[in-house]
């Protein structure tokens, strides 16, 4: 039978101590053993396919290397579920296996969720939510947790989440640039108390920006449609169509809609179908979440801004795992905001002669 890898063989491939592939293979590398020696035992541990004893670790360093990832509806998302991802690979890359619990919506599940991880002896937790969310209460736990897509009004847990307020600016600042001044934004509807604040941001973002340059509410309104394409469709045939249900006037209607949401979006871009209306010639629009296999494949391909769900998967279990190692410093907890980037795509163009300027 062949001899099992030992961590010295993987030491002895790499050209390093035994105690450096330690480190490395435990997910304490950083600082302690230089970047290209790290990517030498890395390589060396997959060449010789070693598999650490998990059970020996645990028990002589007092940990699982094991992490809980619990949320509302992340991984039953038809989207977000790259935060959960990317979550899953930055553990990977540090040594540890990422256990995750959906709720599906059901808060009451998350609490026991939590206990049951924690008696299962996990060493942290990252807690996200779906829809960027202003946290009125956090499950219970002793364990070292970070937050995803959520926060607290004053941070008692360091949280990751995007900067919509930034990146509805940036949408809106795309249109005024193109010539648009007669812009109107779909929003979600209100949130609740602990509900998604999405809406509410992005449109306060939207105004702000408007306001900015000098464009007053009445010429770039923002108008409460919902979160789906069927809502986006009955809003945009509100603004777009006039009361016999031809294209309004083109001197009256809007020449861009910036929409909550790329669902919502979608819904403009059939309404805009219906009336017969030619993208971006006589309407540009904007969506929101760059969602995959949507955004970049309705027609015309839709001009977005993209939410980093990815990154932000990463860099909250990054920061759990600088809990873990004691890399924090004492530095208190806050909230990191995260850049949304514009997608330009075919979907938005210049104000056309004849569609006329505010």
């Amino acid at each position: 039978m062949d001899r099992k890898v030992r961590a010295t063989d993987v030491a002895a491939r790499a050209g390093v101590s035994r105690t450096a592939v330690s480190f490395v293979l435990n997910g304490r590398g950083d600082g302690n053993v230089a970047p290209e020696a790290q990517e030498r035992i890395r390589a060396a541990a997959r060449e010789l396919g070693y598999r650490p004893d998990r059970l020996a670790r645990s028990l002589r360093l007092g940990r699982t290397n094991v992490i809980g990832f619990v949320t509302d509806a992340i991984a039953t998302s038809p989207f977000a579920g790259r935060i959960l991802g990317a979550a899953m690979d930055r553990a990977q890359e540090s040594g540890y296996v990422l256990v995750a619990f959906d709720s599906e919506g059901h808060p009451d599940l998350e609490q026991a969720a939590i206990d049951e991880l924690t008696q299962r002896s996990v060493d942290g937790l990252v807690y996200a939510s779906m829809g960027l969310r202003e946290l009125t209460s956090l499950p219970q736990t002793g364990l070292p947790m970070t937050l995803a897509n959520c926060y607290e009004p004053t941070p008692t847990r360091d949280a990751v989440v995007p900067d919509d307020l930034e990146g509805a600016a940036t949408a809106a600042r795309h249109l005024l640039e193109l010539g648009h001044r007669r812009i109107v934004m779909l929003t979600g509807t209100g949130a609740a108390k602990g509900g998604n604040l999405s809406g509410p941001v992005r449109s306060k973002g939207f105004r702000a920006a408007m306001t900015r340059a000098g464009v007053p509410a009445q010429e770039a309104p923002v108008v409460t449609a919902g979160w789906t394409i069927d809502e986006g469709y009955r809003a945009a045939m509100k603004v777009l169509a006039a009361p016999d249900g031809r294209a309004a006037d083109p001197r009256r209607r809007p020449t861009a809609v910036f929409a909550v949401t790329d669902r919502v979006a979608t819904g403009v871009l059939l309404a805009a179908s219906r009336l017969g209306l030619d993208l971006p010639e006589d309407l540009s629009v904007v969506g929101y979440d760059d969602q995959e296999q949507l955004a970049a494949h309705v027609v015309p391909p839709l001009t977005t801004v993209a939410l980093p769900h990815r990154e932000m998967g990463r860099r909250a279990t990054e920061l759990l795992l600088d809990h873990l190692a004691g890399r924090t410093g004492g530095a208190a907890p806050a909230v990191t905001r995260l850049a949304c980037p514009l997608v330009v795509r075919g979907s938005t163009g210049p104000v056309v002669a004849g569609a006329g300027r505010g």
